[in-house]
């Protein structure tokens, strides 16, 4: 009977080259991957990598079996992802995705609350610009600000923030407040690229950005608040932000707003999982919260 196991083995080396670099890919040493690898080629009765000083290469025979091999790696981490929606028990890691700021905001509150009510429940949260796949159990839960549209996970809007322009106090006295109507014209923007939110590319909250300067760009969340604090130029932010974490900038355009809404994404493998609905339930109170406490002050 072929050992299965073997077969992570064979996709380690597959994918990086090398023995030592498998090695370090599945943490085990050298010798293991080595091990392994012959055990698998002798059962299978064919020769899987050639090897060379430039390191392992497939074979025809290992081409061959590689596709196979990779929807066993499939299967075994889809019966892990369904194993875990079993699990009742307020107990164990949850994988959440999500952007640094509302990471920040509002995630860290979530958790604050989650330790007192689950303390046994860990989470990982990623907060890398790229997006996960949460069907490919990259993550648990994925909190995004684009609705996904993938039919075979699980979306529930999660909240809906209102927009408005914002700028420092420094900003306005020197360069005053934009007109409405008049496309930013003599006024500094600052903005994230294009290429990651291009529907915010032909106007903030319904104002053109025709005459406007392209003062900044960046990718950073962060560095986009601070720009923005520091008196770079006016932006596109969540009132439930500003009112709570910035409250020293100015909406200099009160009669220009827009929405936008944050989803949660969750993978169905997960859903049931008592971990998971308790993450979920926690995050949910946090956003609810802020954006109801931010209705009421009517601002």
């Amino acid at each position: 009977m072929m050992n299965w196991d073997n077969a992570r083995y064979v996709l380690a080396v597959a994918r990086t080259g090398s023995l030592r670099a498998a090695a370090t890919s599945l943490g085990v040493d050298q010798a293991t991957v080595a091990r392994r690898l012959r055990a698998l080629e002798r059962e299978l009765r064919t020769a899987l990598f050639r090897r060379s000083p430039e390191g392992y290469h497939l074979t025809d025979s290992g081409r061959r079996l590689l596709p196979d091999m990779e929807q066993m790696e499939a299967m075994a981490a889809s019966i892990e992802r369904k194993s875990v929606g079993m699990d009742g028990t307020l107990t164990g890691k949850v994988r959440i995705a999500s952007t640094d700021a509302l990471a920040r905001y509002f995630l860290l509150a979530a958790l604050e609350e989650l330790q007192r009510t689950a303390p046994h429940i860990g989470v990982t949260l990623s907060t890398a610009p790229a997006v996960v796949d949460i069907r490919r159990g990259e993550a648990d839960i994925a909190i995004r600000s684009a609705r996904p549209t993938d039919d075979n996970v699980i979306i529930r809007r999660l909240a809906t923030f209102r927009l408005g322009l914002y700028a420092a106090e420094n900003y306005v006295r020197r360069r005053g407040r934009p007109k409405p109507g008049t496309a930013f014209q003599g006024h500094d923007l600052v903005m994230f690229p294009e290429e990651a939110v291009p529907q915010y590319w032909q106007a903030l909250c319904e104002e053109p950005l025709t005459n406007g300067r392209i003062a900044l760009e960046t990718t950073s969340q962060w560095v986009y608040f601070e720009a923005l604090r520091q008196g770079l130029g006016i932006g596109m932010m969540a009132r439930e932000i500003v009112q709570k974490y910035c409250p020293e900038l100015i909406n200099i355009m009160p009669d220009r707003s827009g929405s936008a809404d944050i989803w949660l994404v969750i993978n169905p493998d997960v859903w049931s999982a008592g971990r998971v609905q308790a993450v979920i339930a926690a995050m949910t109170k946090t956003f609810s919260d802020a954006v109801n406490q931010d209705r009421l002050t009517g601002k």
